[in-house]
């Protein structure tokens, strides 16, 4: 019962809260045909320390005005090295990409709290042997330094038409 990353939504994190990229060896096996955009959820109630995977999971997007929102954070899993990459931020079921000049523009009007953007996550679920979910700030969600580095350019573009 694959899906489209794209259409993972709220609802399919209750369901199962850490889903696994389809391989190709699955593909179209017992369902229909997906390719590398495709998930699938998992029966693991925490991150397994395999020895290379993939993980789709859930979490929660905290927000510089002290909300909290759903989100997803890709998980790797390598050779016992975990590394934790938040993605998306749910705004009721859209994906909204983290970081993002559109994202905080949306989560600003939705929360009615001007420049409000992600500033930390955490995980749902454990790792494997850890007693407590992994969590970290967000880096660069204000996306000022990305604007400012755009506007630089546009300025310096500008100067050389002269």
């Amino acid at each position: 019962m694959s899906k489209p990353f794209i259409k993972l939504n709220r609802a399919d994190f209750l369901q199962a809260p850490i889903w696994a990229w389809v391989s190709d060896d699955e593909s179209g096996v017992n369902s229909e045909p997906a390719d590398e955009s495709h998930v699938q959820p998992t029966a693991f109630a925490e991150i397994p320390l395999v020895p290379f995977g993939q993980f789709i999971v859930s979490s929660v997007v905290d927000l510089k005005s002290g909300a909290s929102m759903p989100g997803i954070a890709e998980v790797t899993v390598a050779n016992g090295d975990i590394s934790v990459h938040p993605s998306v931020v749910f705004l009721l079921d859209r994906h909204l990409q983290i970081p993002g000049v559109e994202t905080n523009r949306l989560l600003a009007r939705f929360t009615k709290t001007a420049e409000n953007y992600p500033v930390a996550w955490r995980l749902c679920v454990n790792n494997h042997g850890e007693s407590s979910p992994r969590s970290g700030p967000i880096q660069g969600g204000d996306m000022k330094d990305l604007v400012a580095a755009g506007l630089e350019a546009l300025l310096a573009l500008k100067a050389l038409r002269r």
